[in-house]
């Protein structure tokens, strides 16, 4: 599969799995997990797709992790429907700890006293007292 191919079947995945994990999804684990596809990356011959997944809240990662993993034939079929492709690709879900990571680092560096988003003069400018 050519570079530019893989890489329009990976954003019209991206999108429409995005909505169906939103929108359309049975499990009321997922759904309070409320997802965001992050990325999806295709194999070379677009027959899996390993489906990067952000999820916002307190929501126990095991459980998630298992309920889409159980719900993956109902993904695969709604993308079928969706997508006019010769072969729908097997889907892996992964739980993206991207975000996660971000806002833990930027709590460190709060806590530490750094404060990244001000200026010089502590925060303050163009305060006049």
């Amino acid at each position: 599969m050519s570079g530019r191919k893989n890489a329009r079947l990976r954003e019209d995945i991206q999108r429409e799995l995005s909505g169906i994990l939103e929108f359309e999804g049975r499990d009321p684990v997922v759904r309070a997990a409320f997802p965001t596809v992050m990325d999806v990356r295709l194999s070379v011959d677009g027959r899996y797709a390993r489906v990067y997944v952000a999820i916002a809240g307190d929501v126990e990662r095991d459980a998630l992790k298992k309920a889409l993993e159980q719900d993956r034939g109902f993904y695969r079929s709604m993308l079928a429907e969706r997508l006019s492709l010769r072969h729908t690709p097997e889907l892996r879900f992964v739980l993206d700890e991207t975000v996660e990571r971000s806002l833990r680092m930027q709590e460190l560096l709060r806590d530490d006293g750094c404060n990244l988003g001000a200026g010089q003069d502590g925060g303050g400018a163009g305060v006049q007292e």
